[in-house]
């Protein structure tokens, strides 16, 4: 897994910089002289203010260790080494050793908070890799299977990135669908608003994944909402005809087109919601239920079809928590005026891996993807404060959302309650790392004890 693609995207903490912030993929690999630029956060921002950091690998002695060093960044000093050995016990232990240095050597005798702060937050970011290394190698483990061949559209987004880094850690090849570009080494070029996809691209691919989509986050205008639909059905369609036209021999085996709870409508408030329900009502609705309808049409190829409803993705390097993090942080953050219940018990990594194969194995067309104890926003805002050790007293009035996103858009996307059952994702034997939300918040703002 160490020299596996997009493995920074995995193991940098949403708190300590956020995967959305690996800038360049190393260039080769960890062979020595690759380099790879990336920005990390400032200590006790959350990943709301980032400083630009390239590191250059150096020393190497497979599979013994490897190194890298800053050439850019804001301390005085960084070199780490990634010290891998034979346990007694069976299996390997990871070993990290960081030489570092917060102030230019001209200052080095200077004294100061800095040290003591860096040392906090490296504890935190460290502590977040070995969690996320486990739970990623007890993922594959549990999933062991043949290497697949998988096409990704929506890969740059929230959850697409985290999906191809499990995927290739995991030893998938992953082929990601790009606007505008050439097909090469990795990439699937097409142009959904025109129409453009070479058919042949897709021959020999195992499994195509479909998440993009414009984002919603956003004032429900006539004219997004028409690209916010847009951008989800005629993407899924253009796919759809491109896999029509594949020969059957070399046809992907399966479609995993995204879509949302929001598909069971505005306010349902404590209505346990199902997988076999029928949408409910307004745009977001429509929506899902349109994108899903344009997926079902793989069904006539022989093409088994899965389409995953996502809750609210919540992680400090975007979605809704991320606005909401300087105030929690301040003790100015508090139950919404006027909210309903909301589900709300989300953790990005969760709604990602569990678009992976490993969770859609089993389940039949339509599956929630959403963690299995919700809470009422209320509840929401005081366990997330109470990670922060800050209060959650202070109301936060829906005038707020209501000025930046509009009426429509805050009571769909803000004030919505949807409880939905997951018991068709865990019964597919699919198994969540954090169940609850306290667990999932420490371990997202990096404040596990």
């Amino acid at each position: 897994m160490a020299s596996a693609p997009r493995r920074l995207t995995r193991l940098t903490p949403p708190f300590g910089g956020g995967p959305d912030k690996v800038t360049e993929a190393p260039t080769d690999g960890i062979e020595p002289g690759s380099r790879v630029k990336l920005g990390v956060s400032v200590p006790g921002t959350f990943g709301t203010v980032h400083v630009p950091w390239t590191a250059r690998h150096g020393d190497w002695d497979p599979p013994h260790y490897f190194t890298d060093r800053m050439e850019r960044g804001p301390l005085g000093e960084w070199e780490h080494r990634h010290n891998f050995e034979e346990s007694p016990e069976g299996g390997t232990v990871v070993r990290d050793q960081v030489t570092v240095r917060t102030l230019p050597q001209s200052l080095e005798n200077a004294s100061g908070p800095s040290d003591k702060l860096m040392r906090g937050q490296l504890e935190r970011i460290f502590a977040y890799r070995e969690r996320q290394l486990r739970g990623d190698l007890d993922f594959h483990d549990e999933h062991r299977g043949p290497r697949l061949r998988i096409a990704v559209g929506g890969a740059s987004g929230l959850i697409g990135s985290q999906v191809c880094a499990l995927l290739e850690t995991g030893g998938h090849e992953v082929l990601r669908l790009k606007r505008g570009a050439s097909s090469g080494p990795g990439v699937i070029g097409w142009g959904p608003a025109k129409g453009r996809l070479n058919p042949h691209d897709l021959a020999g691919i195992d499994v195509v994944l479909h998440l993009g989509g414009s984002s919603i986050a956003t004032r429900f205008t006539d004219k997004n909402k028409d690209e916010i639909l847009c951008s989800r059905v005629e993407s899924t369609q253009l796919l759809v005809r491109a896999i029509g036209q594949v020969p059957a021999d070399q046809r992907p085996r399966a479609l995993v087109v995204g879509s949302a709870v929001g598909y069971h409508g505005t306010d349902r408030g404590d209505e346990i919601l199902t997988e076999q329900q029928p949408p409910g009502e307004g745009f977001l609705a429509h929506v899902c239920d349109e994108w899903e309808k344009a997926a079902h049409g793989a069904e006539a190829y022989g093409v088994r079809v899965v389409n995953v409803r996502t809750g609210l993705v919540l992680t400090p390097s975007g979605g809704l928590l991320r606005p909401q993090l300087p105030l929690m942080t301040a003790g100015l953050s508090g139950p919404l005026a006027g909210a309903s219940s909301a589900e709300l018990d989300r953790d990005r990594r969760h709604g990602r891996s569990g678009c992976a194969p490993g969770a859609v194995r089993g389940c039949l067309r339509s599956v929630h993807v959403a963690a299995p104890n919700p809470v009422r926003q209320k509840d929401f805002a005081r366990i997330v404060a109470g990670v922060l050790h800050r209060p959650a007293i202070v109301p936060t009035p829906l005038a707020g959302p209501r000025a930046l996103l509009g009426k429509e858009a805050t009571e769909e996307l803000i004030a919505a309650s949807h409880r939905v059952d997951v018991s068709k994702l865990l019964s597919a034997g699919y198994r969540f790392r954090h169940e609850n939300l306290r667990d999932c918040a420490e371990h997202i703002l990096g404040r596990v004890d």
